[in-house]
C-alpha cells in the first residue's frame, strides 16, 4: 500500500526462490511468456486515460483469472511474474515504463491506504473492484517468492519490486529509484496506518532496480532473472528491441 503515494508522486512528476521450478513452456502456455514485436508508436495510444484505466482493469481481471492459476501451479510462483510482465506488455504495445506501472497497481494487496496526519487520520481507495473481485485476485498473486517467505506469503514484494523496477525506468538510473524507496521505507512506520519497516521489502525493491536497469537496455527481460538474486540485509542499508523500449 506504501507505493500508491509513491506512484502518484513520480506520474505527475514524470515527463511525457521458494517457487516450484519451472517446466518446458508448450505451445498452449507460450503466448504468456513471449512478448510481441508491436507496430512503431502504437505504444503511444496507452497515455489516452480511458485506455490506460482499461488496461488496468484487464490486467487485474488475468490476475483473477483460472489461466493465471494454472500458471502458477504449473510453473511456479517466480515465473508467474514473467506472465504479469509480458500481459502488461502486451496490453500496452510494449510501453515498458506504463506496463511496469501497471504492474505494480495491479499487484497492490490492500484495498485502502491510511495516511497519519495530524490529530486525524486520512484513508484513500487503492482499488474499485467488488470485495469478491478483490479477495480472488489477492488470493491469485504470486506469493512464494523468496527461501524465507513467511507462512502467510510474499504479496506485497511484488509493487516492491515492479514499483522499483517503474522508478528506475523513470529516472533512468537506480540511484534515484533506490533513495526513493529508501525514503518510502524508513517513512513508512511515521506516516502509514499500519505501516511496518521491512528490510525484505529493500531486498525486492533492489531486484525490482536491476531488473528496471537492464529493460532500459533490452526490455525482453524477464522478472525471473533478478528475482531472488540478493540477499536480505542483515542491517539496514546506507543511504533487437519491440518498438518503444523504455519509452515515456
Amino acid at each position: 500500500m506504501r507505493w500508491f503515494t509513491a506512484m502518484m508522486t513520480i506520474v505527475t512528476w514524470v515527463p511525457g526462490g521458494a517457487a516450484a521450478q519451472a517446466r518446458d513452456v508448450d505451445s498452449t502456455d507460450r503466448a504468456y511468456f513471449m512478448l510481441q514485436d508491436e507496430a512503431p508508436l502504437s505504444c503511444l495510444l496507452t497515455y489516452f486515460p480511458p485506455l490506460f484505466i482499461q488496461h488496468g482493469i484487464e490486467l487485474k481481471s488475468f490476475l483473477r483469472s483460472e489461466a493465471f492459476r494454472h500458471i502458477r501451479e504449473r510453473f511456479g510462483d517466480v515465473r508467474a511474474l514473467d506472465a504479469v510482465y509480458v500481459r502488461s506488455m502486451q496490453l500496452t504495445d510494449n510501453n515498458t515504463a506504463v506496463a511496469l506501472l501497471l504492474s505494480t497497481i495491479a499487484s497492490f494487496d490492500h484495498r485502502v491506504v491510511g495516511l497519519k496526519v495530524p490529530v486525524f487520520q486520512l484513508f484513500f481507495p487503492l482499488s474499485n473492484e467488488s470485495e469478491t473481485e478483490f479477495d480472488r485476485r489477492v488470493g491469485n498473486l504470486p506469493s512464494k517468492l523468496y527461501p524465507d517467505t513467511p507462512p502467510e506469503g510474499d504479496h506485497d514484494k511484488l509493487e516492491h519490486f515492479f514499483g522499483s523496477a517503474f522508478l528506475t525506468v523513470a529516472f533512468e538510473t537506480e540511484e534515484g529509484a533506490d533513495r526513493f524507496g529508501i525514503f518510502v521505507e524508513k517513512g513508512e512506520d511515521a506516516f502509514i496506518v499500519g505501516g511496518v519497516s521491512d528490510e525484505r521489502d529493500l531486498r525486492a525493491d533492489r531486484e525490482g532496480q536491476r531488473f528496471g536497469k537492464a529493460l532500459l537496455e533490452d526490455n525482453r527481460r524477464m522478472p525471473s532473472e533478478f528475482l531472488g538474486t540478493e540477499k536480505s540485509p542483515k542491517v539496514a542499508p546506507s543511504d533487437g528491441e519491440p518498438a518503444c523500449a523504455g519509452v515515456w
